[in-house]
């Protein structure tokens, strides 16, 4: 989990303003029952399900990609930094629960994960220019 230290802003300042930029983006924040949400998409007529699992202490948004597929960001703040995991879940036979990191170039089948990329460097632009403020 890639963990981005802050040199002048704080994790408690930092995250509301980090919340609103997910949400200014598309993403929505996730709504666990039980620690687990279900997100299906709906591409060209088919039905892809995602089984997101919440973990104590971050906060997860996610957005419905190319193709149906899905991306995630789990974020939260520790001391001095902000730590933060991203990926595409994939549920594999219905059963087998898959993180795919997000990759520069994908090819054609998987361009969802470098759209995921890009989000990423995005995100990681934005605590950047916080952190200069």
């Amino acid at each position: 989990m890639p963990r981005i230290e802050l040199h002048r802003a704080r994790p408690n300042e930092l995250l509301p303003e980090l919340h609103g930029w997910f949400i200014g983006r598309g993403f929505r924040r996730a709504e666990f029952e039980g620690g687990l949400q279900r997100i299906v998409t709906h591409p060209i007529g088919q039905h892809l399900t995602f089984k997101l699992r919440e973990r104590p202490g971050r906060t997860t948004f996610h957005l419905e990609a190319q193709g149906g597929a899905l991306i995630v960001f789990e974020i939260a703040g520790e001391e001095n930094a902000v730590v933060y995991d991203g990926y595409c879940p994939l549920l594999v036979f219905g059963s087998w629960e898959r993180k795919l990191a997000f990759k520069r170039e994908a090819g054609w089948l998987s361009k969802y994960r470098a759209e995921g990329y890009q989000h990423e460097q995005a995100l990681l632009a934005k605590i950047r220019s916080v952190d200069q403020d």
